[in-house]
């Protein structure tokens, strides 16, 4: 037996997290799901609910957003439930009270994801009308066998060419540094593949990144070229794994073709390595081949990614 209800935070955080990391390739923590459960923006409209047993044990969880920067009536919605209490019904009953959510909000658009090696997960959607819309695939350096000596040549021929990399920690992280570093992240963002938003505004980046559990500013990897900002690596630790993931790696195009791209991954391998990190992973999407080519080159193995999915509410 289960019933369903508002997802309460301290209370219902590890069941969630448990969850949540059954489909999960990198971990989320307990605190990384309380600050989805405390930390909502103004403009954000947002759906979390939980199923339980007798006991009031969390068994399945499903969130839906719209986020200030999405277009008009988008919302992102997702759903999963503990392996041992698969097959009775709980994710259907989940999406079920979540459609009425969306319903009210007048969604027009349902984005969310599946793990493309999770059939069940895959049937799940396509049944309640999604189709796939683009493939990212995942990939993971091991750092332990990693070896960076091939490459020391990348980083002088940038010094000399007068590139240099940075941490943001090493600008002070202040107010005019993090508004440099967020123009990079904007304009490299725009090259994605598939992006199409219309990007976040400095207030929402600032609460997305800034405000977020994860940001470090040692980690937020920039390539200067004089006072000018050309490119950026993002990363994100999960120290209790000993993991470590590259939220994003971007250049600006007049700058491309100069390795700069890869003088800022080797550059994230060593801040990496220096707080433990054993292992380094990455999405890409299927139709960017450059940023493909360049970790397979480093040593990247392709592991399961994910397909994000797309429904229209008629």
């Amino acid at each position: 037996m289960f019933h369903l209800r508002p997802a309460l935070p301290a209370t219902d955080e590890p069941g969630i997290a448990s969850v949540v990391n059954a489909f999960e390739q990198n971990p989320v923590s307990v605190e990384t799901v309380r600050e989805w459960l405390t930390h909502d923006a103004p403009g954000r409209i947002s759906y979390r609910r939980v199923a339980v047993n007798k006991e009031d044990a969390v068994v399945g969880y499903a969130v839906s957003v719209h986020e200030t920067w999405d277009p008009e009536g988008q919302f992102y919605a997702w759903a999963g439930v503990a392996p041992a209490w698969r097959g009775r019904g709980i994710g259907a009953a989940l999406y079920s009270d979540m459609c009425e959510f969306l319903k009210h909000h007048n969604a027009g658009t349902v984005t969310s994801e599946v793990r493309d090696d999770c059939a069940v997960s895959q049937a799940f959607a396509s049944r309640r009308g999604f189709e796939h819309d683009r493939h990212l695939f995942q990939s993971s350096l091991n750092l332990e066998h990693f070896d960076d000596s091939p490459y020391a040549q990348t980083i002088e021929d940038n010094a000399a060419s007068g590139i240099r990399i940075h941490s943001l920690a090493d600008f002070g992280d202040t107010p005019e540094a993090r508004r440099k570093l967020y123009e990079v992240n904007a304009i490299t963002d725009r090259d994605v593949p598939g992006w199409s938003r219309p990007g976040l505004s400095f207030e929402e980046f600032n609460e997305w990144v800034y405000e977020s559990g994860w940001y470090r500013p040692d980690g937020q990897l920039l390539a200067a070229d004089g006072d000018r900002w050309v490119g950026i690596c993002a990363v994100r630790l999960y120290p209790e794994a000993r993991q470590a993931f590259n939220v994003h790696t971007g250049v600006i195009r007049t700058y491309r073709r100069r390795r700069i791209a890869l003088a800022l991954k080797l550059a994230a391998i060593r801040y990496d390595r220096g707080k433990g990190v054993r292992s380094l992973s990455t999405h890409n999407d299927s139709m960017n081949g450059p940023m493909l080519a360049l970790n397979r080159k480093l040593g990247y193995v392709p592991e399961p990614g994910r397909y994000t999915l797309r429904k229209t509410i008629k």
